[in-house]
């Protein structure tokens, strides 16, 4: 009896950066073993007849497969509400796709087996795709892949008794899957039929018709052959004629996939990945500098600097050298016109913010000058935040919640940021804010951000974004 963990055994948790998962989805190579995937899902009864009657593949391939590893993307690569709202999208989509097929039977797309089916073959093609790229996955890695995609599964709605448990258990299923459930229906038939007329994609609509339709006739017949050499050599015998692989294919092939293996491990992460993945990765990448809090020694080797700096940029808005009302007013009406907040929001944020100045100039402003210098401000880096401060920076926290569900999703942050902001640069910057690493921001994550920048004890670069800039 195998010791694999099974799925129950494994510690919850969905794969993250750093997993598997995360390393080996994305990455465009994958297009070399995917056409097998979407080949042996179609083959499935249930598939078969979905594709057939709802497909908009022949018509809209590009889209279909765009659309295919955009989702896919969305799935693993989000933030966890990003994540959900894409599993509910699809949970949606396939919920209309039902019917009965040629032979009367009923079918629909949530049907479970048919849904576990379909998600298990995008492992099948992970691990493939390391195979033929010459990096091939031991026993421990594929276990920890399997359980890593089991919960990607969960995630879209498979159902766990759907799936097999282990990576033991899934090779047997595979197999008889394969042997006896699968067929060369009419849904695969169209589906390598279309391969030789694909039209050309909007990036090369400027080519002329008739020479776009001589090289796609050579285009789509060695797609087809890289299909069906990696296709399982029982279904390649069901396809007949269609699955049939020219001598020197299968090395070709391999070939290929080792050089598309080798260019990943060389060039850079925008290159490697699919655009939404390499999107993530490069910002969990910078994660950990768009908050950086400063320790004691930092405090110790460059407290001045720092805090003069935060003064100077940030805080004084009039540059005039002090802070006064005018300056925090200033800081309100960025905030309302960034949030696009409506007029009764706009005069909550401004009392917050008069709220919060009326408690600088009770304990910072020392001298009695009705404004607050430089070094009157230091002081409160070391004390305890005041009360309408704290307030102050869940009125902001709230305001970007647009929503009102209690998290700072990418939609809310992108509307602070505005458009001004890269992508890699909006998804970093936010996830530095998730104080306990569950990959959610709540308000009060992103409140205490934004208390401690203003504090001078961590440096933000949504501060800096959004109030720094002349």
């Amino acid at each position: 009896m195998s010791d694999t963990p099974r799925m129950s055994d494994r510690p919850e948790g969905f794969p993250g950066a750093g997993s598997l998962s995360w390393r080996y989805l994305g990455q465009w190579r994958l297009l070399t073993t995917i056409g097998r995937a979407i080949v042996l899902e179609t083959a499935h009864p249930v598939v078969d007849a979905g594709v057939v009657e709802f497909s908009t593949y022949r018509k809209h391939p590009w889209r279909r497969i765009e659309q295919t590893l955009l989702s896919l993307q969305r799935l693993l690569y989000q933030d966890e509400a990003d994540r959900e709202r894409e599993a509910a999208r699809l949970r949606r989509l396939h919920g209309h796709v039902n019917g009965v097929d040629a032979q009367g039977r009923a079918y629909s797309a949530l049907d479970p087996e048919a849904q576990a089916w379909v998600h298990l073959t995008v492992f099948d093609a992970m691990v493939l795709m390391c195979e033929l790229g010459g990096d091939p996955l031991d026993e421990e890695r594929q276990a920890e892949l399997y359980a890593e995609w089991l919960l990607v599964g969960l995630q879209f709605g498979v159902p766990a008794d759907a799936m097999p448990g282990t990576v033991e258990e899934f090779r047997v299923w595979f197999d008889e899957t394969v042997r006896d459930k699968l067929t060369a229906g009419q849904g695969v038939e169209q589906l390598l039929d279309a391969l030789g007329r694909l039209p050309a994609p909007a990036a090369l609509s400027f080519v002329p018709e008739a020479v776009w339709s001589a090289g796609c006739a050579a285009f789509g017949a060695a797609i087809r052959t890289v299909v069906a050499s990696t296709l399982p050599p029982s279904y390649r015998e069901q396809l007949g004629e269609r699955g049939r692989v020219p001598f020197g294919a299968e090395t070709m092939v391999s070939l290929a996939c080792r050089t598309a293996a080798v260019a990943s491990d060389l060039l850079p992460t925008k290159w490697v990945y699919m655009p939404l993945a390499a999107t993530y990765i490069a910002a969990k990448r910078e994660a950990g500098r768009g908050l950086r809090r400063f320790g004691p020694h930092d405090r110790a080797a460059e407290p001045a600097a720092q805090l003069a700096d935060l003064f100077v940029r940030i805080l004084d808005q009039t540059g005039d050298g002090v802070l006064s009302w005018p300056d925090l007013a200033a800081l309100a009406r960025v905030f309302s016109d960034r949030l696009d907040l409506a007029a009764v929001d706009e005069e909550v944020m401004y009392a917050a913010f008069h709220a919060w100045w009326d408690e600088l100039r009770t304990t910072a402003d020392t001298d009695g000058d009705g404004v607050v210098d430089a070094d009157e401000y230091r002081v409160l880096a070391d004390a305890a935040p005041g009360a309408a401060m704290a307030a102050l920076m869940v009125s902001v926290a709230a305001a970007v919640d647009r929503d009102g569900d209690g998290r700072i999703d990418q939609a809310d942050y992108a509307r602070l940021l505005g458009a001004d902001a890269a992508a890699t640069q909006r998804i970093a910057w936010l996830h530095a804010m998730d104080a306990d690493g569950d990959g959610v921001v709540t308000v009060e994550e992103f409140a205490d951000a934004l208390r401690e920048s203003v504090l001078g004890r961590a440096r933000s670069d949504t501060l800096e974004f959004v109030l720094g800039r002349a």
